[in-house]
């Protein structure tokens, strides 16, 4: 028995910390409990037994009501906020601290029986934090009234600025040790991943206010506590909000933004681009023979093939560029500030980035990892294959192609078309319009020959990323004759570059 229970010690999965991050988690922890010893052998420290039951119910009652919300919400780094601390602010400021310091852990231990996983040490440390960040509350609410009655405030006055000063105090000590161990486990770590974005510390505001009517209203009436449980539950509901629009305009399977909500932010930068008399690019992109890894590797690979191209495309795209899923396996980029030129060779950069590279799918029926390149065979083979894509893309540039987003997207996918007629994994800034008389798209077969020849070099450097070179066998588009040394418009028929 004994050495069982020495094994599950040595099993647990704070000892594989990095070692500053151990150490100041067991230096809180170690903290919490003798702080809550001092304070639990003082008999004066104990008194509000109705409150504390009262905040406790009310408490559980809103973990219950709000484990439907929680199971929708994302998950992303280390933080995660939510509106548990109104209880705990509420009891720190309402109880005496003893009484506090266990309605704080009766909330903690709660949600330890009710949640479905639970990492021992992390638990410990944030049940440790909050005993901390509530004992500090409750010492500055005391020190903050005494001193603000002496001093001559009004009545109505002084436990408001103490409870606002208590609210403030937990946060700050909450926030501040997760910061710490934060930044210990990952050194790299920013301050936005410490302490949170913006809504995360809207929602800790948030709290800290809730939980000050909440203790305001219990110390008129026990009973009045449970006035805060509908507020916290709508609350915890309004913390969706954000999640739910960015679920309503993102793409599921890539996590690009999807078309309705690309076309609205592209409108809006067409606009703007309109009024400054500036430019705007949009790129076209398609999978070639996309359907065949379907049919090869199943749907899945499919999907992880998109998603694959996706985080390329973020890769090589400027952060005021907005990409997004057109649909099927085709992807759309919209460029404020681009002209022709750069578009060019942003497209290039686009094309070579996906098809100079191999990208790993799982061999139909196969479960098992992706290995490194070589280590499976042919395509359709047992073990995991990794499979060369290529793309087309299409170019369209605003005001030169079109002047509305219509008009640039059926000129990026005339491009796409032509891209794929001549072979694929090509690049073109589209065609003329449709001749009158016969309506053909495409140039005739002549003006293939005209195009400019396999390797030839391009004379413009592309300032949008300078130092490319032309890759051999790589031959433009056909649709317009040879360039001349001075062309007037440099993207409507490159070589392609790597």
């Amino acid at each position: 028995m004994a050495d069982r229970a020495a094994h599950h010690v040595r099993s647990w999965g704070l000892w594989a910390l990095p070692a500053p991050a151990m150490v100041f988690l067991l230096l809180v922890d170690l903290t919490a409990l003798a702080c809550a010893a001092g304070l639990l052998s003082d008999r004066t420290s104990f008194g509000g037994a109705m409150t504390a039951v009262i905040l406790c119910a009310c408490g559980v009652v809103s973990v219950e009501g709000a484990r439907q919300v929680e199971r929708r919400r994302r998950r992303g780094g280390a933080l995660h906020k939510d509106l548990q601390p109104v209880w705990m602010i509420a009891a720190a400021i309402a109880l005496p601290p003893a009484t506090a310091l266990v309605c704080v852990v009766a909330l903690r231990l709660w949600w330890r029986v009710r949640a479905s996983r639970c990492i021992p040490h992390r638990w410990v440390f944030s049940t440790a934090v909050v005993m901390l960040a509530a004992a500090f509350a409750h010492s500055t609410y005391v020190t903050v009234d005494s001193a603000l009655a002496t001093g001559g405030w009004s009545p109505r006055q002084v436990p408001i600025v103490a409870m606002v000063a208590a609210a403030v105090v937990f946060v700050a000590v909450d926030a501040v040790l997760c910061a710490v161990v934060i930044h210990l486990l990952d050194p790299s770590s920013t301050p936005r991943e410490m302490f949170g974005d913006r809504a995360e510390l809207t929602v800790d505001a948030v709290a800290a206010g809730l939980g000050c009517l909440v203790a305001a209203a219990s110390m008129v009436t026990p009973w009045a506590g449970i006035l805060g449980v509908p507020i916290t539950l709508a609350g915890q509901r309004a913390l969706l909000l954000g999640q739910l629009e960015s679920e309503a305009s993102t793409d599921g399977k890539t996590e690009l933004t999807n078309f309705p909500r690309w076309r609205q932010e592209v409108e809006e930068l067409l606009d703007r681009a309109r009024r400054r008399d500036g430019t705007f690019a949009i790129l076209l992109a398609d999978i070639d023979h996309f359907k065949l890894i379907n049919d090869r590797h199943g749907h899945l690979a499919g999907d992880h093939v998109l998603r694959e191209v996706a985080d390329r495309i973020r890769a090589v795209i400027r952060s005021a560029d907005v990409a997004g899923r057109f649909g099927g396996e085709e992807f759309v980029i919209g460029m404020p500030d681009v002209d022709v030129r750069h578009a060019v060779g942003a497209a290039h950069r686009l094309r070579s980035a996906i098809s100079d590279a191999q990208l790993p799918v799982r061999a139909r029926g196969n479960l098992a990892d992706v290995g490194e390149p070589g280590d499976a065979g042919d395509l359709g083979g047992p073990g995991a294959v990794w499979v060369r894509l290529t793309v087309s893309v299409g170019v369209a540039v605003y005001p030169v192609d079109g002047t509305t987003l219509d008009h640039l997207l059926e000129f990026a996918d005339r491009g796409l078309y032509a891209a794929k007629t001549a072979g694929r994994d090509r690049v073109s800034r589209g065609l003329p319009p449709a001749d009158p008389v016969t309506g053909s798209v495409l140039p005739p077969a002549d003006s293939v020959a005209a195009s400019v020849l396999p390797g030839q070099p391009d004379s413009r450097a592309d300032p949008y990323r300078p130092g490319r070179h032309l890759r051999p066998g790589r031959h433009a588009l056909p649709g317009l004759p040879p360039e001349p040394e001075e062309p007037a418009d440099p993207g409507r028929l490159t070589a392609s570059s790597s």
